[in-house]
């Protein structure tokens, strides 16, 4: 006699697909989905239905997985067509042109491509705080504005009105023990091709 209740590979596999993630939870939804209904038919159980769900749901998450991936590699490629490449934001330099930039409140990467082609901002200024402890975001903030503004200055024309300035710099004591840099980004207000530091 089968042993009485549902099958248990296939409330495993309900469960797998459900809580184990687009990946493994969707290879395991399948492989012990269909051990379970293999099961079920050799030897009569309850379990068909979570069976069958279970490779429903294996279904669906491996589709998503799919896009996303195909998001993530299009992407990607879309990126390296284009010339953009991705830099650490505190790996920014002097004349790097940024096609476009985030609204981000924390800004942990940008998209830096030749000058040539068109981007709506560029690192006209860099320096670094001293060693030392962390100042306070106060004292940070204050200093990289005054330092960004001076080197602004040669910028600061007729033809330039209408350039926003923007600054990245670290503002807690984590962001300090990884780089005490300071990174002063003209922003254009429509995308150009040149560059207005090199």
């Amino acid at each position: 006699m089968p042993p009485p209740g549902p099958n248990g590979l296939a409330i495993g596999a309900l469960v797998a697909s459900v809580c184990g993630g687009p990946f493994l939870g969707t290879a395991l939804g399948f492989g012990l989905g269909i051990a379970a209904l293999v099961q079920i038919r050799r030897r009569p159980q309850q379990g068909f239905g979570l069976a069958v769900a279970a490779l429903v749901v294996s279904g669906v998450t491996l589709v998503i997985s799919v896009v996303i991936v195909t998001g993530v590699v299009l992407g990607v490629v879309r990126d390296r067509v284009a010339g953009i490449e991705t830099v650490d934001a505190t790996d920014l330099k002097r004349g790097d042109c940024i096609s476009d930039l985030d609204d981000a409140d924390r800004v942990y990467e940008m998209p830096v491509v030749p000058c040539t082609q068109p981007h709506r901002a560029e690192v006209y200024h860099s320096f670094q705080f001293p060693a030392g402890a962390f100042p306070g975001l106060a004292a940070v903030e204050k200093e990289s504005e005054e330092r960004c503004g001076t080197a602004f200055e040669p910028y600061d024309t007729a033809d330039n009105a209408d350039l926003e300035v923007y600054y990245l710099f670290p503002e807690d004591e984590a962001g300090w023990r990884q780089d005490r840099g300071v990174q002063c980004i003209l922003e254009y207000p429509l995308a150009r091709t040149t560059s207005l530091v090199k």
